[in-house]
């Protein structure tokens, strides 16, 4: 790609010969983030270069659905839907914060900063959509799925929020390419357009500052050699989280995680570096959670996919002592949280595994679905799959494949009383599965579980539930607790601005992404929040940037 930038700095009135290269802006990642950012500055008349840790640019975008959730798009309003700002401020607010939330006050229960991230992020969203599409940089329509807690009252325009990259006719979601990978496509287009360089296999490893302590430039290892990289506007720092960092994960989260479909690269570079600058940390101990296939994660980290939506109906999720825990069908987010129930009298973490049990009729069931793995198809033998004929027979063999990976799972494995408490649990499913209504966890029930939803068996009631077979095989799969990434990090402002822990911006640092503490708290919005607020942002911190001076020049600091 032909980038403006100037590498002959030595050239350049005060910016000195130590310089590999100068532009106007500098952006750290390249997932939407990083990549909306660098489109905004450059569409704004800024020199921008991006630097991309990986071989490859996307981030953990790349790898993803592609979905952006943004209140009151212009598709919604095109349709007449009306996404009214208090009624969208209660709801993210609420489902971010519960235990603040108070509707009677000026800002719903939070601390002003916080509620002014929410604020900016619905003011700006929809604009933010409006001038890329209207740019031709990205090509949206709509997704008809409802908000994640589209049950709650404050949620008064519980659809229409949730956009997806345009794809092409006889496109089978899910199927053909990742959807994230075509939102990056677009962006990167974009950046080509206009000039953007994006640079590859460029790690930063410390920030560089001026006289003044003001952040002017970065040094990056590129490849096998350093590089100094100056920025005459400022630097946009859009990395990821901290996933894959597990010593980080395990001092920082809720509880423990074996991994996740983020990227590899997400290991936390800017929790680091910000607060090598000062900068004040936040929303450390959430993620954006879901669940992975143990086995799988053993092998590797950054899984490939994670348990979004749990397929069939003639299945259940018990702990170790044969007890559901949980309703199946809740979205991924909510149910990774359970995986973190801490039991006082028993001190563990009850659910820290959770086994899936299903049974024949569900592997030969012909629907097709987005959301069918890590379920095997009929004759396909999955090494993470344990079967055995009878439930007496698959509680031996759960127990010898426990014992193979206890090294990896702290040991667990199932309670003594396992049997006798999954028999009644698999009586009480099947005698609520034959009324179609789970009296204990309400499954299937929700706006989004109908709308993900397989349709019934004939003569069944509903697709969520349904009798297991009277006879084997019967089958399970080791879940475990898991993230598509974390959403913690440097504290920053409605204007994207990196935070000192002293409450001061900190000059020249912007930030937006999993890589910063998240505007969405505890909460999942709806499909598409992670992409919706990284674009919101990244959108922001772009237009910010460019507002900023040029510097005619650094001198590093001692």
């Amino acid at each position: 790609m032909n980038a403006k930038v100037d590498k002959n700095c030595s050239s350049e009135m005060g910016w000195g010969s130590e310089w590999t290269q100068v532009v106007d802006v500098v952006v750290v990642g390249s997932g939407v983030a990083g990549l909306t950012a660098a489109v905004t500055a450059g569409r704004k008349g800024a020199s921008v270069l991006v630097l991309e840790r990986g071989a490859l640019p996307g981030g953990t975008t790349a790898k993803s659905g592609g979905v952006l959730w943004i209140p009151n798009n212009k598709f919604m309003r095109a349709r007449g839907l009306v996404d009214k700002r208090e009624d969208a401020m209660r709801y993210m607010a609420k489902s971010a914060y519960p235990t603040l939330y108070n509707a009677a006050h000026e800002t719903l229960g939070l601390p002003q900063d916080k509620y002014r991230l929410i604020e900016a992020f619905y003011d700006t969203g929809h604009i933010a959509v409006d001038e890329l599409t209207g740019a031709g940089i990205l090509a949206l329509e709509e997704i008809f799925y409802p908000d994640y807690y589209a049950d709650m009252p404050e949620d008064t325009a519980p659809e229409g929020r949730a956009l997806k990259p345009v794809t092409w006719a006889g496109f089978r979601r899910g199927i053909d390419k990742l959807e994230g990978q075509i939102l990056v496509d677009q962006l990167m287009a974009g950046c080509e357009k206009l000039g953007v360089n994006v640079q590859t296999n460029s790690r930063v490893l410390n920030p560089l500052k001026d006289e003044s302590g003001e952040v002017v430039g970065l040094e990056v290892r590129v490849g096998h050699r350093t590089e100094l990289i100056g920025a005459r506007q400022g630097i946009v720092f859009a990395t990821g989280g901290f996933l894959h960092n597990e010593r980080m994960a395990l001092e920082y989260l809720r509880g423990p995680v074996m991994g996740g479909a983020a990227s590899e690269g997400s290991t936390g570079d800017f929790v680091s570096i910000g607060t090598s600058l000062g900068a004040s940390l936040g929303n450390m101990t959430h993620a954006w959670w879901s669940q992975l296939v143990v086995e799988l994660a053993i092998r590797n980290r950054a899984t490939l996919r994670d348990v979004y939506s749990p397929y069939g109906d003639s299945m259940m999720m018990v702990n170790r002592y044969g007890r559901r825990a949980m309703n199946e069908k809740a979205t991924y987010n909510e149910r990774g949280q359970v995986h973190y129930h801490w039991d006082a009298g028993r001190r563990e973490y009850p659910n820290y595994l959770m086994f899936w049990l299903f049974d024949d009729a569900l592997i030969h069931n012909p629907q097709a679905s987005r959301f069918r793995f890590p379920i095997p198809a009929p004759g396909e033998k999955l090494e993470y799959v344990v079967s055995a004929s009878t439930w007496q027979g698959l509680g031996v063999a759960i127990r010898e494949r426990l014992q193979k990976i206890a090294p990896h799972t702290g040991g667990v494995t199932l309670a003594p009383e396992f049997d006798a408490n999954l028999e009644a649990t698999l009586a009480r499913f099947n005698a609520m599965a034959a009324e179609g209504k789970d009296l204990d966890f309400t499954r299937g029930e929700t706006p989004i579980e109908k709308a993900w939803a397989q349709a019934p068996r004939e003569g069944a009631i509903t697709g969520a539930m349904h009798p297991f077979a009277r006879s084997g095989p019967y089958h399970c799969i080791v879940l475990g607790p898991a993230a598509l990434d974390t959403k913690g990090g440097p504290v920053t402002d409605e204007r994207a601005q990196v935070l000192h822990a002293s409450g001061a911006p900190i000059a020249g640092l912007f930030a937006a992404g999993n890589c910063v503490a998240s505007p969405a708290g505890q909460a999942y919005w709806g499909a598409g929040g992670t992409i919706g607020v990284a674009l919101t942002y990244g959108f922001i911190a772009g237009g910010e940037v460019v507002k900023r001076a040029k510097r005619a020049g650094a001198v590093l600091a001692a």
